[in-house]
């Protein structure tokens, strides 16, 4: 058979099991995958050496922050960031006002021509944009329509009830953050009354319950409505579990996770202080564990990142009054290597991880079987990793415009060490390798 080149030599991993074997690929797709390297006649050979090959990662959540904050990152220094993470196709959040058709083209035409890896938009709902939603579903290829239950451009119940209803005519999708913002400003005000300023009273204001509450509330609008939606970043293993009863009563929710709640836990706060808020936010180490888990028991659906960086002085001035931090942490480079690290530790399967990470965001989010998957017909999205390589984060690892890291100093045993999109090498031994704009737009499925 000729091919383009062939990965050779490897173990396949998938989320149904492993075996040993070998890749060929043509024109940026999987042509065959055999046992009989032999066989195989490419342009070129890449040996696995024995190591894991799996489905590049799909990471749900990341904000590019391009266009409109490139103090902040770039969409070239956070595609460079998951190249080398593993992550061969990024979904970008709409932190860009992708609140319409026209949005949505200004922003894929930004993109263009910018990214070494593959690229989904999520659109906006809010309530300033509920007449645009449509439209925006069905003129565009948006993988999912995205609601805040908590900030300033967040939706209310009717809000929330309106969207869910356009969605549920075109079987489309949601992603919402689900947290209770009038008890959360309750507890803000409490903290505040006392004379709270330090790290730990803006984890205080948002306990389990405020994220609890509103994911019951989710899962019972979406079965009424007959939608579909993905909690995002959740981070309680009560929050998990909510949502695993509500898929047993056969409503149509995911739940996603980020790698950050795998890692930290709330004391870790009082050593970085704002550099460690984010939300929903950290908590104790017995959730941390059960949260690894709940991912072997199949309860976390797909990982994102969220990757929401911010420039340095934006989290200093809050050194000493954390209500004037901007929430959000960098993660793009350590996205694959906080997750094999609990492999190795026994926390949780290779397989699950490739589950989490890649063919279950495919099938969520309309991609499937272009992407997520290792298959005939599938694009080579490919990553080999190195199951033990164990190194300390540090900064000269960063791809990312983002200068620091809540990550710095973790040691991570496992590493992507070759990633290849839609069949071409993009990054090797943690350096970008790629041609700057190989990244295409993916649309979803219609």
């Amino acid at each position: 058979m000729n091919l383009d080149r062939a990965l050779t030599n490897g173990t396949v991993v998938t989320p149904f099991g492993r075996f040993k074997g070998s890749i060929g690929i043509r024109e940026g797709k999987i042509a065959c995958i055999t046992e009989n390297t032999a066989e195989l006649r490419a342009g070129e050979i890449i040996d696995a050496g024995g190591k894991f090959i799996i489905p590049g990662a799909i990471d749900t959540h990341i904000h590019f922050q391009d266009p409109g904050r490139i103090y902040r990152e770039d969409f070239e220094h956070a595609t460079a960031a998951c190249a080398c993470g593993g992550i061969t196709t990024g979904m970008a959040m709409p932190t860009t006002n992708l609140v319409d058709v026209e949005g949505y083209k200004f922003n894929t035409q930004t993109y263009e021509g910018r990214g070494y890896i593959d690229y989904a938009l999520h659109g906006a709902g809010r309530p300033s944009n509920v007449d645009q939603v449509e439209d925006l579903w069905t003129q565009t290829g948006i993988t999912a329509i995205k609601m805040f239950m908590t900030y300033e451009e967040r939706v209310d119940d009717a809000t929330l009830w309106e969207i869910l209803e356009t969605l549920s005519r075109h079987d489309g999708l949601s992603i919402i953050h689900a947290e209770n913002e009038t008890l959360i400003k309750l507890f803000e005000r409490r903290l505040q009354k006392q004379g709270r300023k330090d790290p730990m009273a803006h984890n205080e204001s948002r306990p389990e319950l405020v994220e609890i509450e509103a994911i019951r509330r989710v899962a019972y609008l979406v079965e009424q409505t007959n939608s579909k939606a993905v909690i995002a970043h959740v981070s309680s293993a009560a929050g998990l579990e909510e949502i695993k009863k509500a898929q047993q009563r056969g409503v149509r929710i995911w739940a996603e996770s980020c790698p950050h709640f795998f890692t930290f836990v709330r004391e870790d706060t009082e050593e970085q202080g704002p550099f460690l808020a984010f939300t929903p936010v950290m908590r104790g180490e017995d959730n941390r564990l059960k949260m690894w888990e709940l991912l072997e028991k199949g309860y976390i659906d797909v990982i994102g990142s969220d990757h929401c960086p911010a420039e340095k002085w934006e989290k200093e001035v809050a050194l000493n009054d954390i209500w004037k931090t901007h929430y959000g942490i960098p993660g793009l480079e350590v996205y694959l290597p906080s997750l094999l690290d609990g492999v190795n530790k026994g926390l949780v399967s290779l397989e699950k991880v490739v589950a989490a990470t890649s063919y279950n965001a495919a099938r969520i989010y309309g991609l499937y079987p272009r992407k997520g998957v290792i298959q005939p017909g599938a694009d080579a999205d490919l990553v080999v990793l190195d199951m033990d390589l164990e190194k300390k984060f540090t900064e000269a690892d960063l791809k990312s415009k983002c200068p620091w890291s809540p990550y710095f100093g973790r040691i991570f045993k496992g590493w992507p060490i070759l990633t290849l999109v839609r069949g071409e090498v993009v990054a090797k031994d943690g350096n970008v390798i790629g041609k700057l704009g190989h990244g295409k737009l993916v649309i979803r499925n219609k």
